[in-house]
């Protein structure tokens, strides 16, 4: 359930993911200044929840899915924004992250078929902002129709 500080940190955070989205759009890079700051604040975010919760489980799963995308980043799969960018999401909001590889996944899919090409480069980060608006609004409306 997302409480008054959720929603606006949720909201600040996708704000931020937008301005790097459009970025990501129109250049097809993101600045330094937007994904480095999220990155670490990532990272702070799922040390603190990891001690914080005490559910070994949940942390474990998180865990594993920020290393399955750092190795993904190490292959070359991924630009370095679009890694600072899930792995933000996943230390922030893991909710997000998992809706943004889904929808990364489903937008990658249809650029390649429309493409022909497997190596298609798309901008991820458009696509993480967008999962994240999407997450956001689905838990509103859930709150909503309570």
């Amino acid at each position: 359930m997302l409480s008054n500080s959720n929603f606006i940190g949720y909201g600040v955070l996708i704000s931020i993911l937008t301005i790097g989205g459009v970025q990501d759009w129109h250049r097809g890079e993101v600045s330094n200044w937007i994904s480095i700051p999220l990155f670490v604040l990532g990272v702070i975010a799922f040390v603190l929840r990891a001690i914080i919760m005490d559910d070994l489980l949940v942390s474990t799963i998180h865990l594993f899915a920020m290393c399955v995308i750092t190795l993904a980043a190490l292959k070359g799969w991924m630009g370095g924004a679009d890694w600072k960018v899930l792995i933000a999401l996943f230390g922030m909001w893991p909710l997000a992250g998992f809706a943004a590889l889904v929808v990364a996944g489903i937008w990658g899919g249809i650029a390649i078929v429309f493409n022909g090409d497997r190596n298609t480069r798309f901008p991820g980060v458009t696509a993480f902002a967008f999962a994240a608006c999407l997450t956001f609004f689905i838990q509103i409306s859930i709150i909503l129709f309570e």
